[in-house]
Parts: structure tokens; C-alpha cells; sequence
């Protein structure tokens, strides 16, 4: 296993230095899609030297690591804090025990509880943790609790996710079956649980800045913004993303199919590396328009119209002046100060709102 790894790692180094793109201005690095600190700290330090000396970094550029809380140590947390990684996202998830064996996860409430409290004492001054609610069997009580022992930890950033469930997971399989105890809190339980998280972390200084997530002291995830901006991005990896001139591609999933094809890959500084691109697609103008838009309203503060007109060069009311109209009779969006945005009853029908502007 440690020799996969090994050549895991050299495979994302080399990817990185065939695609770095130096014209670029780099404003955040996100080490994530999994959990990225079951590598050792050498490894997650030698991916981020090669960002650092092939792509040109902004001199504050935030730079984030995923980690889950079994994952962690104290050494670990003091060498990627003190070898570049300035934020780090903690996956606690919960604070309850019970509702941690529900998710199948391996840490305990006792040891999520510590990390945070080591990744301080390593100084990291941007620690997020994600929470999440409408886990099966899970009350309104277990998630006040799960709130306010976050607020007693004062962590930076809170994200809070409503527990979704994939087809064709075994968890989806028991969910369905209402097998093993695991039965999902109703619709109007989950919608009390979102309001009541909003309504205990703004009372306690959190700003809450997107649907999902809440900050203090101006400590905003500035990469996700970037994705609700739907602005361009580089992902390097197995089954990663980009994001680069209205292009969209995605690389193969398989961690193996990926180092025997990065393997196989001539280095050509500022090209795309095509034996691992699994797929891509060319945006036209409005399938990325309504995108935008949809990405958009995912943040409180909504869409500036002037930024809108000044991207794509079309007022954003003409273009989809039907779709605005009908949303606004419904009281589901509204224009303020410059901006579209959702109304509170919107932001509790995301989901249905957005799917406007795709369709």
C-alpha cells in the first residue's frame, strides 16, 4: 500500500508541473476531495513545494487542508502548520457518539473534540469544522448540542450540511429499508434543524455568508467563494476537476489508471495533461450564465448585477427576465443594493430556485 501511495504522490507532482500555468495569480490552495491527511506530512508538504516553486502564489494566498480528526497528531498538525498550510477544515461531522456510529465513522466525539483543540495549540489560525444534521434518528436536541459545543470550541468557520444519501450506497439500501434503526428525521424536522443552527451561530458572531456556511472575523472560506463565483480553477489528481477558459474536464477516477497514464505523459509545461482527462465540455454562454447564477445565490450577499453585465456583456434581468419575474411573485428572490439574492423563504428552497436558471 505505502508504494501506491509513494507513486500517487510523484504522479500528482508531475501532473503539477506539466499543467502549472505561470500567468496565473494563485489565491488558494485546497487539499481535499477525501481525506487527503491519511498521507504522511512529507507527502502533503512535497505536493505543496511543488505549487509553491511551479505556480505564482499570492503572497497571502490561503492555502487549505481536509483532514479528518483520526487522521490527526499533534507532530503532524505542527509540520503542515508550520511547513506553509495556513487553514484547515476538521470533518467532526457530530459531537454524539451515537449519531457518529449512525455515519459509520471511526473517530469518537472525545477525539473530534481534541483536534480541534490541538490544531489551535499547532497555531493554526483558520480552523473550520463541518457539522452535519438530519442524520437517522437524530433530534432537535442532539443538534442544539452539536452547536453549541462547536460555539464553545470558537472555531473560525462552521460548515453545517444536511446529511443527503446516495443511491445505490449501502446506507441508501438501509435508509430505504428502514432497516437497523436508520430512519431519516422528516422534512419539517431537518428544516427546523437549519433554521435553528442559522439562528444559534448568528446569535453567537457567526456570520452566516452562504446557505451552508458561517464565519467570524472575516475568516470566509475564500475558496469556496471561488467556486460560487463560478470562477476558473486547476484540480490536479484522480477524478479532479478544472475549471479554465469556459472549459470544464474532469480526470479518470481510478487512483491506479491515474499514475500508469501520468506515467506514460511527456512534460510540456502549460499543457493540458490529456492521458489522464476522463472527459471535458466547452460551456456555451448561457448554460455558464445560468450557472453563475445558481452558483451565485448560494452566498447571502447574492449576485452583483454590475459584475454580471461587466463578465458576460448582457444585463442579467434581460436575459432571464421570465425565470426573475416568477420568482419574484413567489417572494423566493429579491433585488438589493445592486444585487440578486434569495429572500429567506429562498434560501430555504435553494434547490428549487436555482434549478430555474438551468432549465
Amino acid at each position: 500500500m505505502e508504494g501506491i501511495i509513494n507513486e500517487y504522490v510523484e504522479a500528482i507532482k508531475k501532473e503539477i508541473s506539466i499543467i502549472s500555468y505561470q500567468p496565473y495569480e494563485i489565491i488558494s490552495i485546497f487539499f481535499g476531495g477525501g481525506t487527503p491527511t491519511v498521507l504522511e506530512s512529507r507527502q502533503l508538504i512535497e505536493i505543496l513545494e511543488s505549487c509553491k516553486s511551479l505556480f505564482n502564489l499570492r503572497a497571502d494566498v490561503e492555502i487549505t487542508i481536509e483532514a479528518n480528526p483520526e487522521t490527526l497528531t499533534i507532530d503532524k498538525l505542527r509540520e503542515l502548520r508550520r511547513e506553509g498550510f495556513n487553514r484547515i477544515s476538521i470533518g467532526v461531522q457530530s459531537f454524539n457518539d451515537r449519531l457518529l456510529k449512525k455515519l459509520g465513522r471511526v473517530h469518537d466525539s472525545k477525539k473530534a473534540y481534541q483536534q480541534v483543540l490541538l490544531a489551535r495549540d499547532a497555531n493554526f489560525e483558520n480552523i473550520s469544522i463541518d457539522l452535519m444534521f438530519g442524520i437517522p434518528d437524530e433530534t432537535i436536541d442532539d443538534w442544539e448540542s452539536d452547536i453549541k459545543t462547536a460555539i464553545e470550541l470558537n472555531p473560525d468557520h462552521i460548515s453545517t450540511y444536511n446529511l443527503t444519501i446516495e443511491k445505490g450506497t449501502q446506507f441508501w439500501s438501509k435508509t430505504q429499508a428502514k432497516a437497523c434503526g436508520y430512519q431519516l428525521p422528516d422534512e419539517d424536522k431537518q428544516l427546523e434543524m437549519y433554521e435553528r443552527g442559522i439562528e444559534l451561530l448568528t446569535m453567537a458572531g457567526y456570520g452566516h455568508y452562504e446557505i451552508s456556511n458561517f464565519a467570524k472575523h472575516g475568516k470566509k472560506c475564500l475558496h469556496n467563494q471561488i467556486y460560487w463565483q463560478n470562477e476558473e480553477y486547476i484540480g490536479m489528481g484522480a477524478g479532479a476537476y478544472s475549471y479554465i477558459n469556459g472549459e470544464r474536464r474532469w480526470n479518470i477516477k481510478s487512483p491506479v489508471e491515474y499514475i500508469k497514464r501520468i506515467q506514460g505523459t511527456k512534460e510540456a509545461r502549460g499543457q493540458k495533461v490529456f492521458n489522464v482527462i476522463e472527459g471535458e465540455e466547452k460551456l456555451e454562454n448561457r448554460k455558464t450564465m445560468g450557472e453563475t447564477i445558481m452558483m451565485g445565490l448560494r452566498m447571502l450577499d447574492g449576485i452583483n448585477l454590475q459584475y454580471f453585465k461587466k463578465r458576460f456583456g448582457v444585463d442579467l434581468k434581460t436575459v432571464f427576465s421570465d425565470t426573475i419575474s416568477q420568482l419574484l411573485n413567489n417572494n423566493l428572490i429579491v433585488f438589493d443594493n445592486g444585487n440578486l439574492k434569495l429572500t429567506q423563504k429562498g434560501l430555504l428552497f435553494y434547490n428549487d430556485v436555482s434549478v430555474e436558471f438551468l432549465s
